[in-house]
């Protein structure tokens, strides 16, 4: 959508898409605006159901409500009428699909917790410890490995648990029952009875938490399979006999219709597709992702998707050098993986499924289109690909490197994109860009900086008609300030003084016309036409430099995003 809407605001960060994205499949719902003299129209196609809308008045809480004046219109569509003199609002569309996060490799010392943050919403197998506690303060709900009550200890396990009840997803209890029993009726029978034993003991203790199995194999194939009783969410495999999308898919489906044939009406569903080089190449992967993907927002019984697996087969830790624990290389992308590649060191299905799980945690935002919030975390192993551009002016004295850093917000160490100066301009940039609106997002902070001169950090230009805005944040002898660059050199707006490692996040958006909008650590604090001053076409370029480059500064940026779906 081209015309921005007074007062129904966009969530800034929802708003950055990548260019490979816009050919997502549309098997979601989408969320459409329209203005009415002093009114904003909020609408979304009809039927869609198990599909509500919510509203929230601020980005930076969990709690949505219903919509609750939400009706038909006269188009044939779920609609609400919003008075535009309203503070603003934002609105989303929540279903049935809410859970997302992958098997049990994600419980390495924490390693994954700290990797899969933003769009994983659950953990499998960290049991109570730091690694749940962790997961815990990261907003992430927990799948635990159902305890063995036939240990002596079983008390002590069931009270280190009980702390963590409220923040549970499930108990995980049974992996593929229907596998291990090899085509034995006795042996079935004996694993799902096993299985019921186990969940009524846990209800003593944990009445409100659900508990999950999962299925693998040819179940309806024996004469007694039945889901046990007590059983809330069944996870089906779905990663198919071969690599090939559409075979895979046929399969899937067909596994699902069984599978419901045995299900009661409060029992949900899990699916799971094949996120390991075993189940195909990475492309076909993508494939099989997007398959499950657009499926389960259709299907009001699938409540998650549940990928297997993120860790790789092993890793050269040792010919590397690098101590990796329990042998996963905690946030280190550069050792070598032996055997079949995962969704973790897949860097395309990484960030497919990275998009997926953002959306599925957010919901469909307003205006945000097809595809979830794309994002680009710079935590190495090695300086930033396409489409990121390396450029040096007035010199090559800067130099970039991967930096470690503790990060309050996860409580852990993290890696950030070291971007130093020198006497000249060391950047990265996109373009040239004929786009008539662009936004770019980042979070940095300033290591070091002089007191004295000028250094653009993130800028933005659009296509220009014949000439567009040039809004930066630049650092001016001590201030951050939002300001007007290229064949510019004067400010906007004064962010307030520069300090040395503390992070910000601002998120910049331009329109050839002049607008221009900053929100500044969560905050709109720039809504106004500002100066024509670019003739050239749209750029985005972050950095330590870019047209104004007198100052001396070193930059960490933990992420940047760009784009222009509105």
């Amino acid at each position: 959508m081209k015309q921005a809407l007074l007062n129904a605001s966009l969530m800034a960060s929802a708003i950055f898409l990548s260019p490979w994205c816009h050919s997502e499949p549309m098997g979601g719902v989408t969320l459409t605006v329209v203005r009415d003299n002093t009114n904003a129209i909020v609408s979304w196609p009809y039927p869609s159901t198990w599909f509500g809308l919510e509203f929230s008045t601020n980005l930076s809480t969990t709690k949505w409500r219903p919509a609750a004046e939400t009706s038909v219109s006269d188009s044939g569509r779920w609609a609400i009428t919003a008075p535009v003199s309203l503070p603003s609002r934002f609105f989303r569309l929540k279903n049935h699909l809410q859970h997302f996060g992958f098997w049990a490799g994600s419980v390495a010392a924490g390693g994954s917790i700290i990797e899969q943050r933003g769009f994983v919403n659950f953990t499998m197998g960290a049991g109570p410890g730091p690694s749940a506690d962790q997961a815990v303060a990261l907003g992430m709900k927990l799948m635990f490995f159902a305890p063995d009550f036939t240990n002596p200890n079983i008390q002590d396990q069931l009270d280190a648990i009980r702390p963590y009840a409220t923040n549970m997803l499930a108990f995980f209890t049974m992996d593929e029952p229907d596998c291990v029993a090899g085509g034995n009726n006795a042996r079935l029978d004996q694993l799902l009875a096993s299985i019921e034993s186990q969940i009524s003991q846990l209800k003593l203790s944990f009445p409100d938490v659900p508990a999950m199995m999962t299925v693998g194999c040819a179940f309806w194939s024996y004469n007694n399979f039945r889901i046990p009783r007590g059983i809330d969410f069944i996870a089906i495999e779905s990663y198919g006999s071969s690599g090939d999308p559409g075979t895979t898919r046929t399969e899937w489906m067909s596994k699902l219709r069984l599978l419901k044939s045995y299900m009661n009406s409060s029992q949900r569903i899990f699916l799971m597709p094949g996120a390991t080089e075993g189940y195909g190449t990475e492309s076909q992967l993508i494939q099989k992702a997007n398959d499950i993907y657009t499926y389960a927002q259709t299907d009001p019984l699938v409540v998650g998707v549940f990928p297997f697996d993120w860790y790789s087969d092993n890793y050269d830790c040792a010919s590397a050098g690098v101590f990796c624990g329990n042998g996963v290389p905690t946030t280190n992308y550069s050792i070598k993986v032996i055997g079949n590649r995962s969704a973790r060191d897949l860097p395309n299905l990484r960030a497919r499924y990275t998009q997926i799980g953002q959306s599925i945690m957010n919901g469909a935002f307003l205006d945000v289109g097809a595809g979830g919030p794309w994002i680009q975390f710079l935590g190495g192993p090695s300086l930033p690909g396409s489409p990121w551009i390396s450029s040096q002016s007035g010199g090559t004295g800067g130099t970039t490197l991967i930096a470690d850093f503790f990060d309050p917000d996860l409580g852990a160490t993290n890696q950030a994109l070291r971007i130093n100066s020198g006497a000249n301009a060391n950047e990265w940039y996109v373009g040239p860009l004929a786009l008539d609106e662009l936004a770019v997002g980042a979070r940095f902070r300033l290591v070091a900086f002089s007191p004295t001169g000028k250094e653009n950090l993130l800028c933005l230009t659009t296509h220009s008609t014949p000439l567009s805005p040039a809004p930066a944040i630049t650092l001016v002898n001590g201030h951050y300030k939002l300001w007007n660059y290229v064949n510019s050199d004067t400010g906007l707006m004064d962010l307030g003084p520069a300090v040395t490692n503390a992070w910000h996040t601002a998120y910049l958006y331009a329109r050839n016309d002049g607008k221009v909008r900053l929100w500044w650590d969560g905050n709109l604090v720039f809504d106004d036409l500002a100066p024509l001053v670019n003739p050239f076409n749209g750029y985005v370029e972050w950095g330590s430099g870019a047209w104004q480059f007198d100052a001396m500064t070193t930059v960490d940026f933990d992420w940047v995003a760009y784009g222009n779906n509105f």
